[in-house]
């Protein structure tokens, strides 16, 4: 049976187009580049989530097999 690893990161720029809120693709596309290397896939996107105790923002969260 396969297994997975999750781990998530959070967009906060650019929700209300404000030019300090942009989001810096730039640094949206390094990160995902780092997750990628070390194995990490995008599996799905959460829009506009309220986070408790943390600014809202979208939700990405990864996967990548478990390995035992």
């Amino acid at each position: 049976m396969t297994t997975w690893d999750y781990t998530t990161t959070v967009i906060t720029h650019g929700l209300l187009g404000r030019k300090e809120e942009e989001l810096d693709r730039g640094e949206l596309e390094a990160t995902m580049n780092e997750l990628g290397a070390e194995g990490w896939e995008l599996a799905t996107v959460f829009l506009d989530v309220a986070l408790h105790r943390e600014r809202d923002g979208h939700v990405l969260v990864f996967k990548r097999r478990h390995e035992s």
